[in-house]
């Protein structure tokens, strides 16, 4: 049985840890965050096909009961004017679940809680990694570590990546993500309704997170990736959204807010001929336009430990997982890359198209294209 190392305690990594661990495989997770520093992250969208994966591990009804079932998507214009309300039925009937709404940190609680004490190592930064012909020696402030297999995920900036695989820098894609929770009760007509809100210059959108409270998001062209609009900055943006997005803004707590620069790197891994791997952003970093950036890493962590388990050779096992996985997770980034162009394509044309053709576009084509993001069991080789 080999010794496999998981650098990264994000999402993917403790989705891979626990379905290992469920198997029998004993991992060991390095996570370079302190418990307190997880805890954030205000929330992610749960969609079917995460939620599917989270059944088979017995964990889904734990993580969805700290959110919000999500039955259909509300597009609006600034004005508040609707132009399409569209049905997750579909998808709900092609996976058997339901899309949730769901605190980051409280998904992350739920995967932790189901792997040994000794198999997350917190504040344990990956440093250097090196094969040594036979296996990796690893080393950070956490000492010396050994591993027969190696998986890389330990997110966009992976240390993995980045000392194994050729360069691959990420690109900026001009518009910075802000997001917020805040204490609020929506309308019991709104609590099952994701809002997205399409203005001249990027998206606002908001859903219920449980019944007291709302997550939000807003994106906006911005310059300079490395100098971040201040608060106040912030709030000049998001005043076109209208009255609710800046009460949203106005009342989130400082401690309740993150602004992000947003990067993709749409670039395929190779196959390095040694019992290495990435998965989630590590292996596909995507913008958030298709909600798909979380949910792939878990189908990614699924697909690995599946691989794993069902053949004693690890190349196989990683083979086949490349097989399965990449193509299909790189087109998902590519869709929200070209999505995040359309939102925020400075010449104001496209988002004007969208906006008129929307509300004249028939509920089953939007349909079709949500499909395309989130696919079904038996196109991403599930069953």
């Amino acid at each position: 049985m080999p010794n496999i190392v998981i650098a990264g305690g994000g999402i993917a990594g403790l989705t891979l840890a626990s379905a290992l661990s469920r198997k029998g495989r004993p991992v060991t997770v390095l996570e370079a965050r302190r418990r307190e520093d997880t805890r954030g992250g205000a929330a992610l969208a749960m969609a079917p096909n995460a939620v599917w994966v989270l059944r088979r591990l017995g964990l889904a009804d734990a993580v969805t009961a700290a959110g919000t079932r999500i039955t259909r998507y509300a597009f609006r214009r600034e004005s508040g004017a609707e132009l399409k309300t569209v049905s997750f039925q579909p998808l709900e009937a092609v996976w058997h679940e339901s899309a949730w709404c769901v605190p980051r940190a409280h998904i992350l609680e739920v995967l932790a809680s189901t792997l040994p004490p000794e198999a997350l190592r917190l504040e344990a930064p990956l440093e250097t990694v090196r094969w040594n012909g036979r296996g990796f020696d690893l080393s950070g402030p956490f000492g010396r570590l050994s591993a027969d297999l190696l998986v890389g995920a330990d997110g966009a900036h992976s240390i993995v990546r980045e000392q194994l695989w050729p360069p691959a820098p990420p690109q900026y894609q001009g518009f910075v993500a802000v997001r917020g929770i805040l204490a609020h009760r929506l309308l019991p007509s709104q609590q099952d309704t994701a809002v997205q809100t399409w203005g001249a210059h990027g998206e606002f959108g908001y859903s219920a997170m449980g019944p007291d409270a709302v997550y939000w998001f807003a994106t906006f062209r911005w310059a300079d990736p490395e100098n971040l609009p201040d608060w106040t900055a912030v709030l000049t943006e998001m005043a076109p959204w209208g009255s609710l997005a800046s009460e949203f803004a106005h009342r989130t707590p400082s401690t309740a807010r993150l602004i992000h620069p947003i990067y993709d790197r749409v670039v395929p891994f190779a196959d390095l001929g040694i019992p290495c791997t990435l998965i989630g952003d590590a292996a596909h970093w995507m913008t958030p336009n298709t909600g798909q950036g979380a949910c792939q890493g878990i189908l990614d962590a699924w697909v690995l430990a599946e691989q794993l388990v069902q053949t004693s050779n690890v190349r196989t096992a990683l083979s086949r997982y490349r097989e399965i996985r990449l193509k299909r997770a790189l087109r998902v980034a590519r869709l929200s890359h070209m999505l995040g162009r359309i939102i925020h394509d400075p010449r104001h044309w496209p988002q004007n198209l969208v906006a008129r053709l929307l509300p004249w576009t028939p509920s089953t084509v939007i349909q079709r294209a949500m499909a395309e993001a989130v696919g079904s069991p038996r196109q991403l080789g599930l069953e």
